[in-house]
């Protein structure tokens, strides 16, 4: 199993988006892939399911329960009761809802929760992707904690680098106090217009901080309606508008990222981790 925390504090970079596409992307390959909702918005949540469809939230796994006076003390759910099927075949999800802000104010002992319950419970994925909240904090501690990898998206506009240095901050004191396995996967530049010379300027700037974000992939995903309105289908853009070019380079993405986690293209071909 391989876990790629999507993380960048600053909001509006696109996050879920790169998350669900990259999962939806990565199964449809063939690989058992797991997408666990983060964010207490539950933007992730809603791009694919409606919310009468599930009652256990990621709230109910990290979070404990309030005691009743007089019962013994309750204890949060496993992961597996929070996990459900998407459209998509071989993809799994973890919803979430607003419920989740209470995450910032439980012990810190509770970060290490989500850690513990994907090894004792996501044995049967290949990957996990984890969509993370846009503000540092004990939920982005929690997905750091857990992750092997960082991807952090990035828009392509003038304050493309804001908040980067404070995130590589978060990153590097994680790698000293817990899990000095989290590595940097890079950084995708996202919401690209080709014709402002602000987005050629704003990749520039991104590859010129290689030392905050290790990598930066060569595809660019450009700014298209057709992704933004794949989340009101329950769809990836990738299924949604298969043959847009907003797929393609989506499907060019998640081959990059594939090769720099050591994998193949297809499932059928790779040696499981």
């Amino acid at each position: 199993m391989i876990t790629i925390a999507v993380a960048n504090q600053k909001g509006g970079v696109g996050k879920t988006t790169v998350t669900r596409e990259l999962a939806a992307c990565c199964a449809l390959r063939g690989y058992q892939t797991l997408a666990v909702d983060c964010d207490p918005q539950g933007n992730l949540t809603s791009s694919w399911v409606e919310p009468d469809v599930y009652e256990v939230t990621l709230s109910h796994v990290l979070i404990e329960p309030d005691i009743q006076i007089g019962s013994p003390k309750p204890e949060p759910l496993p992961l597996d009761d929070a996990i459900l099927e998407s459209p998509v075949p071989s993809l799994d999800i973890v919803p979430s809802d607003i419920r989740l802000a209470r995450f910032e104010l439980q012990p810190d002992y509770l970060t290490h929760r989500l850690r513990n319950q994907l090894k004792e419970h996501g044995g049967a994925y290949d990957l996990v992707f984890i969509d993370c909240p846009p503000q540092l904090g004990k939920l982005l501690t929690a997905a750091l904690y857990s992750a092997d990898y960082v991807l952090v998206p990035c828009a392509a506009d003038a304050m493309g680098l804001q908040g980067l240095s404070d995130l590589a901050y978060t990153i590097e004191q994680v790698r000293k106090n817990v899990n000095s396995e989290l590595r940097m996967l890079g950084a995708v530049i996202n919401l690209y217009k080709p014709l402002r010379n602000l987005s050629a300027e704003s990749r520039g700037a991104v590859e010129a901080a290689i030392e905050l974000v290790g990598h930066v992939f060569d595809t660019n995903l450009h700014d298209y309606s057709k992704i933004a309105e794949a989340p009101s289908q329950k769809l990836p853009a990738v299924i949604y508008a298969k043959n847009h070019r907003a797929a393609d380079q989506l499907w060019s993405l998640t081959d990059e990222v594939l090769e720099r986690l050591g994998l193949s293209r297809n499932k059928i071909s790779a040696v499981k981790r």
